[in-house]
C-alpha cells in the first residue's frame, strides 16, 4: 500500500472537488454512508473511507477511470525530476518553442519514452523496413524521431532527414542533396545522384557506400520528413516515381525509412501506392498521457536549473488537456515562460501575462504587429500569401516560401521581426541557394486570429492560387495543348484572386503566366498593338477583355445605355464598283470606328421601344418585327452582332436616331469601299496593296469564329476604322443589282461588304462586292452605322 503524506492528502481534497460522487460510485460507498460524510469535506471523506479499508492503492487506476489522471501525475505519483549536473545549468533555454527538437536537444527531450522504444524495437526488426509515424499536426513527430529515436540507433547507422519539398518541387534533389556529402569520396555531385535516383531508384545501390568503413550490421536511414509535401509542393510528375523509390528501398537489406506524416493525408498515402507497406508499417503517434506532459513541462527545466512557482505546472497541464495538437501551444507557451522569468524562476505571473498556454502565440504575434510600422504591417498579405497554401479539401497548410534576406522591403523587414531569435514565429533557411522562409508551426495558422480571418476570407484565392500552379505544370507537360487550358471565363476568378492577394505579373513563374495568358487590360490592349501576336491570342484578348469589361470607346454604351459610336470623319471622292456597277460621288461623311457590338445591339433588343416596336418597320418588305431576333452565336458584349438581317439593321438605325437625335444610317456600299480605302484605289485592302494575313480575321486565320471588334489594330483603314476586311459581313444600304436604289422597301438583294471569318482573303478586298437577301440572317453578317450630318 503507498504511504502519502498528509501534504499530498491535503493537495488530493483541495483538487478533487465535486468528482468525489464519481469515485464514491467507483468505489461503491452506500448513500448511508455517504449521508454520515462531513458536509464540505467529502473528499476527506472519501479518503478516509479508502484508508479504513487499505484500499489507497486503488486510488490512482479509479481517478484515471474518471478522467482525473492530472491528480495522480501531479499529486499521487508526480514523476521524478531528472538530477542535473553538478554544473547544474545548462546555458540557454531548455525549451525550443516552435520548432522540433534537434539531435543535439536529446537531454531535454522528455515524455515519449515508450514511443521510442517501439519505434526501436520496430526498426530493428528485419522485416520492418519503413515505419510511417502517423500523427496529428503538433503531435512532435519530427521532434520523436530527430530527438529521441536518431540518438539512440544502433552503432554505424547512417541517418539522413529530409523533406520531400525542401528544394522545391522535386524530392529527388531534395534527397541528393543530403546523400552528397556522404558520397563525397565516390565524386558523386547532387545533380548526378538526383538523377540517377530519378531514372533508376536504386537507392539500395548506393546504400554500401554511404556505409563504407561502417559494421556489416550498419544501416542507412532514411528519414522522410514532413510527407505531406509530397502531395502539396511536389510536382504530380515526380510523386509516384518517389514512392516506388520508397518502395523499391524497402526491400533492401541496408536501408530503413521512417516517415512522418500528418494523419489528415493519410488517406493519399494510401491512394499513391504505399498501402501494402502502411499496413504493417504505421506507428500512429496518440497524444502523449498527462505524465509525459508533465515530464515535458518539468524535467527541461530541472535540467536547466530553473524552478516553477507552486501549482504553475499543473496549470500549464490543465490548460494543455489532451488534443495532441495543443502540444506546440505548449511547446510556445514554455518559451515564452522561459523568456519572461524572474531570474531562475518560472512565475504565475509570467504566465498569465502572455496569455497562457491558448493565448500565448496569439499574444505574442499580435502584439509583434501592432508595434510594426504600418508599412510594414500592409506587407502581411505579401508575405503570408506566400507561406500558406489550401489543398482541395480546403485545409491550410504551410509552404516554404522564397525571400531576399538584404532586401530592405516592407515585406523583408516583417520576415526579420517574426523570424528574430526570440520570436521565431516564422524560420528561415536555405534551399540550395535560394534563401527560403516557413511558418514555424501550423499552430500560427489556426491560433492567431488575424492569420486564422485572413486564410478564411482568402481560402477560396489560395486554393486558386494553388491550382494555377498544379495546372500549369499539368498543361506544360502535355505539349502545352489548348484543351488543357481553363475557359476564359476563370479569367474573372483569376484577375479577383490577384486583386485579392496583392499578386502581380511577377509573382508567377513564366510557365504561369503562359498557361494564364494575358490577364492586364492595359496588357491586353499592348498586345494588340503587337504585329507579332497571333490569330488565337487575339481571340483570346477579345474574350477576356469582354469577361473584364472593355474599356474601349465605341464598344459599349454610353451612361444613359445608348451605343457609343466613335465616328471616323471619311473623306469625299470618287468611287468605281468593280464589275460595271457604276461609278458614284462620295460627299464626306463618317463612319463608325467598329461593326455594331453585341452590346450595343442588345440594348435595342432590350429597351421598351426597340425590337417589338412596329414603327421601325414601317415600309420595309416586312412592316412587322419578327416573332424573335436571330440567335447570337458568339454571346460575347464586344463581339459583333451576327446573324441578323438588314431587315433588323435599318430598324436599329432609325431606334437610335431617334434617341441620339441626329440621323445615323448604314453606309452605301460607295461610302463604304471610300472608307475601306482611304480614297486611294490603289488600296486592295484597308492597309495597302498587299495581302497581309496577320491584319484581319478571315478563313486564313483559322479560327473559324468572330473575334471581339478592332482586335486587328494593325488592319485600320486610313481613315482609322477596324475590321472592314474580315470578322463579319457588313450589311450596306443600297441594293446589290440596282445600287443607285437605296429606298429602304421593296425585297431586293441587299449588298454586304468586307469579307468575314469564313471567307476567303479574296472576299476580304476593299472593292469585292457580295450580296444577300434583306431578311437573310446567318453567323457572318452584321452591320456598322454611318452618319452624314456633322456630330
Amino acid at each position: 500500500m503507498p504511504a502519502y503524506d498528509g501534504k499530498t492528502k491535503l493537495a488530493f481534497c483541495e483538487r478533487l472537488g465535486k468528482k468525489w460522487r464519481d469515485l464514491a460510485d467507483y468505489f461503491e460507498i452506500n448513500i448511508g454512508e455517504r449521508d454520515r460524510f462531513e458536509q464540505g469535506g467529502e473528499t476527506r471523506e472519501v479518503w478516509e473511507w479508502l484508508e479504513r479499508r487499505e484500499r489507497l492503492h486503488e486510488l490512482s487506476e479509479a481517478l484515471r477511470y474518471i478522467d482525473r489522471e492530472d491528480l495522480v501525475v501531479q499529486v499521487l505519483e508526480p514523476p521524478p525530476l531528472p538530477v542535473a549536473p553538478p554544473q547544474a545549468a545548462r546555458s540557454g533555454s531548455p525549451y525550443p518553442g516552435l520548432r522540433y527538437f534537434s539531435v543535439e536537444e536529446t537531454d531535454i527531450f522528455f515524455g515519449r519514452d515508450e514511443e521510442i522504444q517501439g519505434l526501436l524495437k520496430r526498426l530493428t526488426d528485419p522485416l520492418q523496413r519503413l515505419i510511417a509515424v502517423v500523427g496529428a499536426s503538433g503531435s512532435g513527430k519530427s521532434s520523436l524521431v530527430l530527438a529521441g529515436v536518431i540518438p539512440r540507433l544502433p552503432a554505424g547507422w547512417v541517418p539522413v532527414r529530409f523533406t520531400p519539398g525542401g528544394l522545391g518541387d522535386d524530392p529527388f534533389l531534395a534527397l541528393a542533396a543530403k546523400l552528397e556529402p556522404l558520397l563525397e569520396p565516390h565524386s558523386l555531385t547532387g545533380r548526378a545522384i538526383a538523377k540517377r535516383l530519378r531514372a533508376r531508384g536504386d537507392l539500395d545501390a548506393l546504400a554500401p557506400l554511404v556505409l563504407e568503413r561502417k559494421p556489416e550490421s550498419a544501416e542507412l536511414l532514411l528519414f522522410v520528413d514532413q510527407f505531406e509535401e509530397l502531395f502539396t509542393l511536389v510536382a504530380d510528375e515526380h510523386r509516384r516515381r518517389f514512392v516506388a523509390l520508397l518502395t523499391k528501398a524497402a526491400q533492401s537489406p541496408r536501408v530503413r525509412t521512417i516517415l512522418t506524416v500528418r494523419a489528415d493525408f493519410y488517406p493519399q498515402c494510401i491512394d499513391v501506392g504505399l498501402e501494402h507497406l502502411l499496413r504493417a508499417g504505421s506507428y500512429p503517434l496518440a497524444a502523449p498521457k498527462l505524465r509525459a506532459v508533465l515530464e515535458m513541462i518539468t524535467g527541461p527545466a530541472a535540467l536547466a536549473g530553473l524552478r516553477f512557482e507552486d501549482d504553475l505546472p499543473g496549470r500549464l497541464l490543465e490548460d494543455t488537456g489532451r488534443e495532441p495538437g495543443v502540444l506546440a501551444l505548449l511547446a510556445f507557451a514554455l518559451a515564452e515562460l522561459y523568456r519572461r522569468k524572474d531570474g531562475m524562476l518560472l512565475t504565475h505571473a509570467a504566465y498569465d501575462g502572455f496569455g497562457r498556454v491558448p493565448g500565448a502565440i496569439s499574444r505574442r504575434a499580435e502584439a509583434i504587429f501592432t508595434a510594426l510600422d504600418t508599412d510594414i504591417q500592409a506587407a502581411f498579405e505579401e508575405v503570408f500569401r506566400e507561406l500558406v497554401k489550401v489543398d482541395e479539401q480546403e485545409v491550410a497548410t504551410r509552404q516554404r516560401g522564397e525571400w531576399e534576406p538584404m532586401s530592405d522591403s516592407a515585406a523583408a523587414r516583417l520576415i526579420k521581426t517574426y523570424s528574430d531569435p526570440d520570436v521565431r514565429l516564422l524560420v528561415c533557411g536555405q534551399a540550395g541557394q535560394r534563401p527560403t522562409v516557413e511558418v514555424a508551426h501550423e499552430a500560427l495558422l489556426s491560433y492567431w486570429p488575424r492569420l486564422e480571418k485572413w486564410i478564411e476570407i482568402r481560402r477560396d484565392d489560395l486554393w486558386l492560387r494553388r491550382q494555377i500552379t498544379q495546372l500549369a505544370a499539368y498543361w506544360h507537360d502535355h505539349d502545352r495543348q489548348a484543351e488543357h487550358r481553363w475557359p476564359d471565363e476563370r479569367v474573372i476568378e483569376v484577375v479577383a484572386m490577384r486583386e485579392h492577394l496583392k499578386l502581380k505579373e511577377k509573382d508567377f513563374t513564366e510557365r504561369e503566366r503562359d498557361f494564364l495568358g494575358p490577364l492586364d487590360r492595359e496588357q491586353m490592349l499592348a498586345a494588340l498593338d503587337d504585329p507579332t501576336s497571333s490569330h488565337e491570342q487575339r481571340a483570346i484578348i477579345g474574350v477576356r477583355l469582354s469577361l473584364l469589361g472593355d474599356p474601349r470607346p465605341g464598344v459599349g454604351l454610353r451612361a444613359d445605355g445608348l451605343p457609343d459610336p466613335v465616328w471616323c470623319p471619311v473623306p469625299g471622292g470618287e468611287v468605281t464598283l468593280e464589275g460595271d456597277a457604276g461609278a458614284f460621288t462620295v460627299e464626306p461623311f463618317q463612319i463608325a470606328q467598329y461593326p455594331v457590338t453585341y452590346r450595343q445591339y442588345r440594348a435595342f433588343l432590350d429597351a421598351e421601344d426597340g425590337y417589338h416596336n412596329p414603327k421601325w418597320w414601317q415600309g420595309l418588305w416586312v412592316n412587322q418585327p419578327p416573332e424573335k431576333p436571330g440567335r447570337q452565336f458568339n454571346r460575347r458584349d464586344n463581339h459583333p452582332a451576327e446573324n441578323l438581317a438588314w431587315l433588323e439593321a435599318v430598324p436599329f438605325c432609325r431606334w437610335l436616331s431617334t434617341r441620339l437625335g441626329y440621323e445615323v444610317r448604314l453606309p452605301t456600299e460607295w461610302e463604304w469601299q471610300q472608307a475601306a480605302t482611304g480614297g486611294n484605289p490603289a488600296n486592295d485592302y484597308p492597309w495597302g496593296p498587299e495581302w497581309d494575313g496577320n491584319r484581319a480575321n478571315t478563313y486564313e486565320s483559322e479560327l473559324n469564329r468572330s473575334t471581339a471588334v478592332g482586335m486587328y489594330p494593325q488592319g485600320a483603314s486610313p481613315v482609322g476604322a477596324l475590321d472592314l476586311s474580315g470578322n463579319v459581313w457588313e450589311w450596306c444600304l443600297n441594293e446589290y443589282d440596282n445600287p443607285r436604289n437605296v429606298a429602304l422597301a421593296g425585297d431586293a438583294r441587299r449588298v454586304v461588304r468586307g469579307g468575314a471569318w469564313n471567307c476567303s482573303q479574296t472576299s476580304a478586298r476593299a472593292a469585292f462586292r457580295n450580296h444577300y437577301a434583306p431578311d437573310s440572317r446567318n453567323a457572318s453578317i452584321g452591320f456598322r452605322l454611318a452618319c452624314s450630318s456633322p456630330i
